[in-house]
């Protein structure tokens, strides 16, 4: 029997297309995690889970009234910055002295990227290195033809240029034939769901099986937000896609 084959019978099947509602809210789902998972895996479920935390940040920053349930932080932490992980905190002293993007936000998501980054490895994490390597280099693929469609400097949004983006030729040629951002945003959310899939591994019980019911659950809990109430050209464009 494996590690966490009692934990993964107290969640709920998710749902097996974009646009099913969701059997149980996912800050629900990641509180039971939160309670149960091993302590020794503590350090790795919570590095996935702030990436929520990033994009609830970034958006409250902006003064956008938009937050999604699920990650470390709660809405008043975020008011009262209470709480915040490191990341955020460098991002803030960064940005006092300045910072030289027309996005700043890129450098918060880079700061997120490389502490998520640095867990998986120190854990030994085989589907948060491999699956957090692919979102890395997607996102910048992405960055890449937002700035090349606005005739910007590609070197001056660089998001972590020590990783290599692998050929995203085919999947950027396919989300410029969608119809509209949100269709565009549906078919990324269907990738990251195959890329997942890769990504977990044999093992049904395992801790990287649980880190992908994680990331799966947020995807199809955030597709659930996105379709309802947000601004998708800011979602897709802005670092929302994490």
């Amino acid at each position: 029997m494996s590690n966490y084959y009692f934990l993964m019978c107290l969640l709920p099947a998710l749902p097996e297309t974009l646009g099913e509602k969701m059997p149980m809210k996912f800050g629900e789902i990641t509180g039971i995690i939160r309670r149960n998972v091993h302590p020794e895996d503590h350090e790795v479920a919570c590095a996935l889970l702030h990436g929520t935390d990033v994009f609830n940040w970034e958006q409250m920053d902006q003064g956008r009234d938009i937050f999604l349930e699920g990650g470390l932080l709660s809405r008043q932490d975020i008011i009262d910055n209470h709480n915040l992980p490191n990341y955020i905190r460098v991002f803030r002293e960064e940005r006092e002295r300045g910072i030289y993007r027309p996005y700043i936000y890129d450098r918060l998501w880079e700061l997120y990227y490389g502490y998520a980054y640095d867990v998986a490895q120190r854990s030994e994490s085989r589907f948060l290195i491999d699956y957090l390597s692919w979102e890395i280099e997607l996102n910048s693929s992405l960055t890449a033809m937002r700035i090349r469609e606005e005739g910007g400097v590609l070197e001056d949004h660089a998001i972590l240029d020590t990783f290599r983006p692998r050929d995203f030729s085919n999947l950027i040629t396919q989300i410029k034939n969608q119809r509209d951002p949100l269709e565009a945003e549906q078919y990324l959310n269907e990738e990251r769901l195959r890329q997942i899939t890769r990504c977990e591994g044999i093992e049904s019980f395992s801790i990287d099986a649980l880190l992908a019911y994680v990331a799966r659950a947020g995807i199809y809990s955030r597709w659930e937000a996105i379709t309802q109430e947000f601004d998708i050209e800011t979602y897709l464009w802005h670092g929302g896609s994490m």
